[in-house]
């Protein structure tokens, strides 16, 4: 500890330091902000990819199970 007015603790979060006395300081450090930058038409295309799979997925799995041998057969 030269020069150094604070120092901080090794493993613990940013935002927690302890000075030459020994004291601990914290402080407070405000999240980033996250802007939303997709547009009204990039969403609308997302939703309607996600529900044609879901429908997909729904035929799909439709079509395997009435496909299935009768258990009572076995």
């Amino acid at each position: 500890m030269a020069d150094d007015e604070t120092t901080t603790i090794p493993g613990i979060e940013r935002g927690v330091s302890v000075d030459q006395d020994g004291k601990s300081n914290v402080w407070a450090i405000e999240p980033k902000m996250e802007l939303d930058t997709t547009s009204n038409e990039d969403k609308t295309s997302s939703a309607l990819i996600a529900v044609g799979g879901l429908a997909a997925f729904g035929v799909v799995a439709a079509g395997i199970l009435t496909n299935l041998p009768d258990p009572t057969q076995f």
